[in-house]
């Protein structure tokens, strides 16, 4: 599987989906969409690239699970999600046009160019918004930074399993963000989304989002994606992606991995109004999907929650920060057993279905009935290095696009675990 650079030939339709057997997901290949110009540019561009994507998203939105829990049962699903798409406006329009400017222009150029209304692409911010609701959970995730003093390749290496819906999958997308206004990018993304859930920028700052579940009232309804996406234009080191994170408006809950060139690596625990900041450990940082900053965990989900029967079937009746911790304590007990850890060993530790060998809902490599992991990232900020496979890393090849903030139009290399160079 090797990703080909976006070109003006290739059909605006295609994002590279392989389809499976019956109803199964097969592979997809990993291509890179070049944007350039100013935001609405940019927009534009990724609304005509990816319009069959974004219109199927916005038809198919009603057939999720999620979706239809909350669905009262006498309303007509259609009816349901013109409703809703009214509500996210309402709530998030003039929030993000005043604090997110950029990607409010951004959203404009996606809308026209994929041919919707731009009421749809809230939709698709609005899971985020919906994450304090007590009986709605979208999204899960691990992520680790293993710092120069424990890496052997003699950098900072950030992975992440991107744990969701397989529903979502078909919509992934990675950008390379050629901006004339603010700092370039290389993410990865959702079709519909100005924003990004992992990403790494021009100077080497790279930030990876796992849902966190903070429970206390916003005062703005943005959506961390988008405040994700606006550090990565704005700042270049690890204590300027701080200080923005922490004062910058949002909704929701977040652990942040934040890493720059230089090696600074911290974990920012965002909820909707505190923060704190967690340094690494014996070169080590781990994040799930649960606060462990000291001054945090007040405003976390109750340890002895549990989903409810207004959540979707398969995670009703389970604690709800179950999975997390397990997840958090397996990949500290892999990682501390190791020294100097190569690509290959945090490929490993990723694609590990503990124990008894089998994936569930509790392993790193997760494979639950209705949580799975559907995309692994890995970034190397001093190398300014993107490895994106869609799928469970365990049995998927990762593409490795090599610095094309600098060299646009270079090809990337399929990489089949690790790059034989740094698999020492």
């Amino acid at each position: 599987m090797v990703a080909e650079r976006n070109q003006t030939e290739v059909s605006p339709l295609d994002l590279g989906t392989t389809l499976g057997d019956a109803n199964r997901l097969g592979k997809r290949q990993v291509r890179l969409f070049d944007l350039s110009g100013d935001h609405y540019e940019m927009g534009y561009q990724q609304g005509l690239q990816m319009r069959e994507a974004i219109q199927r998203f916005a038809e198919n939105l009603q057939q999720l699970e999620a979706f239809r829990s909350e669905k009262p049962l006498f309303l007509p699903s259609k009816l349901y999600l013109s409703l809703a798409t009214r509500r996210a406006v309402g709530d998030m329009l003039e929030d993000v046009a005043d604090h997110c400017g950029f990607q409010k222009i951004r959203m404009e150029g996606i809308a026209k160019g994929a041919d919707v209304d731009e009421s749809l692409l809230f939709m698709s911010l609005a899971a985020e918004l919906i994450m304090p609701h007590a009986n709605y959970r979208l999204g899960a995730c691990t992520a680790t930074a293993v710092t120069e003093e424990r890496s052997a390749i003699g950098e900072t290496m950030v992975i992440k399993n991107f744990d969701y819906p397989e529903f979502f999958q078909p919509y992934y997308v990675a950008r390379c963000c050629q901006s004339t206004e603010t700092n370039s990018t290389l993410d990865v993304t959702m079709a519909p989304m100005a924003g990004c859930h992992d990403g790494i920028n021009q100077h080497g700052l790279c930030v990876s989002y796992n849902h966190a579940y903070g429970t206390d009232m916003a005062k703005a309804n943005i959506p961390i994606s988008l405040l994700v996406q606006q550090t990565l234009e704005t700042c270049s080191t690890t204590r300027e992606a701080i200080d923005f994170l922490c004062s910058g408006k949002r909704s929701g809950g977040a652990n942040l991995l934040v890493a720059d060139a230089s090696g600074d690596t911290v974990t920012v625990e965002l909820s909707s109004n505190f923060c704190g900041v967690r340094e690494p450990r014996e070169g080590l940082l781990i994040n799930t999907n649960h606060y462990k900053c000291r001054e945090m965990t007040s405003y976390d989900i109750p340890r002895n929650a549990y989903y409810t029967n207004k959540n979707v079937k398969a995670l009703r009746g389970i604690r709800v920060h179950e999975s997390s911790e397990l997840r958090y304590s397996r990949a500290e007990q892999l990682l501390s057993e190791m020294e100097l850890i190569t690509m290959k060993d945090l490929l490993r530790v990723f694609s590990d279905h503990g124990e008894s060998g089998r994936g569930d809902d509790n392993t790193i490599c997760r494979h639950g009935p209705y949580f799975s992991t559907t995309c692994s990232i890995i970034m190397l900020p001093k190398s300014r290095r993107l490895l994106v496979t869609y799928g469970h890393p365990c049995d998927s090849v990762f593409t490795d696009f090599l610095d094309p903030l600098e060299a646009v139009g270079k090809e990337p290399q399929e990489a089949d675990s690790v790059p034989a160079d740094q698999g020492r």
